[in-house]
């Protein structure tokens, strides 16, 4: 399988390219810097941001995916989830609708995309402390944009999957745990690891088993 990674270069894009790569598969990644990606057998790397759909649509020509992957999140001043937003408003809405109109260009036929627990319809079933602390923190800017992908991505007519990790934290691959009713019944200290998250993401670009979903997902 060709697969284009969106995101490649942050902390949880960078395990999903390693899975794909340990699964046989060719991938191609967008990257603002390559130097920040490993250079790998079968795997390309091309220079440019996917808020310019030029550069989503050369990288589309070198790569020529079946499946797109999008690893993106909102850059912070810092690694704090509560440090300001260092991002435009609608990076990964922009981001995201790029990729869609290249896809279309391309017949491109699937997207996964990672977003968060509490986005869409999975946000009244966050624990009532949660959504608090989303309000009152800078991290409702994020969620904001998150609502816009999932918003746009469903109207674009694309097959695609948004996965929904609990509060991402570092960690090994562990068995994963999956949350029907858009994460009914998640705890409060509910959680999964960026390894297990990269693991389910490539599941869901393999698979049609989560195609036009939104699994919540915690490990």
């Amino acid at each position: 399988m060709q697969v284009l990674v969106i995101g490649g270069s942050g902390r949880t894009g960078k395990l999903v390219i390693n899975e794909l790569l340990e699964r046989g598969h060719k991938v191609t990644a967008l990257a603002r810097n390559p130097a920040s990606l490993e250079d790998r057998l079968n795997l390309q790397i091309v220079q440019g941001t996917p808020m310019n759909k030029d550069d989503v649509r050369a990288v589309v020509k070198v790569g020529k995916p079946s499946v797109v992957v999008v690893t993106l999140s909102a850059p912070r001043a810092s690694d704090s989830p509560f440090a300001a937003v260092a991002s435009p408003p609608r990076l990964m809405a922009d981001s995201n609708a790029n990729v869609v109109a290249v896809m279309k260009e391309f017949n491109i036929p699937k997207i996964v995309i990672m977003q968060a627990f509490g986005v869409g319809d999975s946000w009244p079933n966050m624990h009532c402390v949660l959504r608090l602390l989303m309000k009152k923190s800078n991290m409702i800017y994020q969620y904001d944009d998150h609502n816009l992908v999932d918003q746009e991505v469903r109207a674009s007519g694309v097959n695609y999957v948004l996965v929904r990790p609990s509060r991402l934290e570092e960690g090994e691959a562990r068995p994963v745990k999956e949350w029907p009713g858009a994460g009914k019944g998640v705890p409060l200290m509910g959680a999964c690891t960026r390894a297990t998250a990269a693991k389910f993401l490539v599941d869901a670009a393999e698979s049609t088993t989560w195609d036009n979903t939104a699994p919540v997902i915690t490990s």
